[in-house]
């Protein structure tokens, strides 16, 4: 039998990268550090830039346990719109750090340390209590969406926390929808499977994020209990649209239709994608187009303006 095994691997490199051993050693930790870092399986050789790297995350792991303790995050909501009704459906609960000194900061920058260094379990926690208290307070046929990390999930008692946020908040499991990526199918373990079947045998919904990036996208479909595919925007407004990213979405509309599956289009910017996306199928539409994410109040006051119409809602621009 033939057996692979993936290695991560950092390279320091005399004299370049340090003076004595241990200096050495130093700088191949730091390389094999950033190799894992950058998604693991891969070598790299050590640069001066990765001990700048270093410092910084470790930087930012400390002000975001911080911002955590001082109540500084806030939660942004953007709406998903109903493609055929133009009413909202759901908000995408997205976390803000405001930082008092640096001002925002992307979540590009502080999530990856918070998965790295535990910190998003805690962050995760506390974004689904503070979403599910949010929706609690929306008309009932109004959902939430809360995107979840690996990491998250295999913590002990995740589907547990996960429920007593829901309780807390006395929202029903309908109403909210918990995003995945492929990126927690990788391991494919048992726990993974238990933790949504649980979940999903509770009643909360969940949504494949980032559909058509990853290489076995059909199968996730197949094996989990998904009720929902978010089309990854590269689709809808990348620099690659045309022909073939229409006959890609046509073909997953078809397939969601068939499995009663909603079909999310991400980054949505223009009338035209918006009519392009609902010819191909698509059953639900979130962009620019539509609004960016919002503060709470302002998603209640969309929702508010929403509900006084005496028309049905149309097609358009949502921004408050």
């Amino acid at each position: 039998d033939r057996l692979e095994v993936g290695a991560s691997m950092g390279i320091a490199l005399l004299p370049d990268d340090g003076a004595d051993i241990d200096t050495l050693m130093q700088s191949a930790d730091l390389a094999l550090y950033h190799s894992k870092v950058g998604g693991r399986r891969q070598a790299s050789f050590f640069a001066a830039s990765m001990t700048r790297e270093l410092l910084r995350r470790r930087e930012i792991e400390a002000e975001l346990r911080n911002a955590i303790q001082r109540d500084e995050l806030s939660l942004f909501f953007q709406p998903i719109i109903d493609l055929d009704s133009g009413r909202i459906r759901t908000f995408e609960a997205l976390v803000r750090w405001f930082h008092p000194q640096k001002g925002e900061l992307r979540p590009d920058e502080f999530n990856p340390v918070a998965e790295e260094t535990g910190l998003i379990i805690t962050l995760g926690n506390w974004i689904t209590a503070q979403a599910a208290r949010a929706c609690a307070t929306w008309p009932e046929d109004v959902t939430v969406a809360v995107n979840l990390s690996p990491v998250q999930i295999k913590a002990p008692g995740a589907a547990l926390g996960i429920l007593t946020a829901l309780k807390d908040a006395q929202l029903d499991p309908h109403r909210l929808e918990l995003e995945v990526t492929e990126g927690l199918f990788l391991d494919d373990n048992e726990q993974t499977a238990l933790f949504m079947d649980e979940l999903s045998a509770a009643g909360i919904r969940f949504a494949l994020d980032d559909f058509g990036t990853g290489f076995s996208s059909l199968g996730y479909i197949n094996k989990f209990p998904f009720k929902k595919i978010k089309v990854d925007r590269s689709f809808v407004s990348g620099e690659n649209v045309g022909r073939k990213s229409d006959a890609i979405l046509r073909a997953v509309a078809g397939m969601g239709s068939t499995l009663d599956l909603d079909i999310v289009a991400e980054g949505l910017e223009t009338i035209e994608q918006v009519h392009s996306v609902k010819s191909a199928g698509c059953t639900l539409g979130q962009g620019y187009y539509f609004s960016r994410a919002v503060p709470d109040y302002l998603a209640a006051m969309l929702l508010a303006k929403e509900r006084d119409k005496h028309d049905p809602a149309r097609l358009g621009g949502l921004d408050p």
